[in-house]
């Protein structure tokens, strides 16, 4: 799927709620759906939320850090034009996605604490926080492409907050559709 060059906050959120819809219907499978591996080299389905989480975690980090160091919001925008440069990031990161990308070790999930529940349940925290910046910035009608940080692990490239949601969106549907290919696999 093309990325688009703007996208409404309206679709942003549309993209954020699904997402919630899509982790609901993780949290009611069983314990041992959510829990089960293809194998020992693989993540089970909490595992791959868990990544998810320390990922958005970190780029809604930057985002809170961009919104609190703004002494004037720029305003007069209801539509977002992410960068060519994430633009082609997110393309690169969407599903099916044709092979995997070494994940870096502060991004894997924990093994120690598997609790499909609240896995589940900061996951989706995490998509009402994304939601509620939205809401703010449609209020506020404020220009989230004029809003910038810098990428948390490549310091030297800024990047808006609309880039950073555009990657965060992107990046979840690849997981969503690998815990979509697990499932698919899981024996009767």
């Amino acid at each position: 799927m093309a990325i688009p060059k703007s996208i409404s906050n309206d679709t942003f959120m549309e993209k954020f709620e699904g997402a919630k819809t899509v982790i609901h219907e993780y949290g009611s499978l069983d314990h041992d759906t959510v829990i089960f591996k293809l194998n020992p080299e693989t993540w089970s389905c909490v595992e791959v939320c868990q990544h998810l989480i320390r990922f958005n975690k970190m780029y809604m980090g930057q985002i809170d850090d961009a919104l609190t160091d703004l002494r004037n919001i720029p305003v007069n925008s209801s539509t977002y034009s992410p960068s060519w440069l994430s633009r082609k990031f997110a393309s690169f990161l969407e599903p099916p996605y044709k092979f995997g990308v070494k994940t870096i070790k502060p991004m894997f999930p924990s093994m120690v604490d598997l609790n499909p529940s609240e896995t589940f349940n900061t996951l989706i925290g995490i998509q009402d926080e994304a939601i509620e910046i939205l809401k703010r910035a449609k209020d506020d009608q404020w220009d989230l492409n004029r809003i910038t940080a810098p990428h948390p692990l490549i310091k030297i490239m800024n990047l808006s907050i609309t880039d950073f949601l555009i990657l965060i969106d992107a990046h979840q549907r690849r997981h969503f559709w690998q815990i979509e290919q697990i499932l698919k696999r899981i024996p009767e």
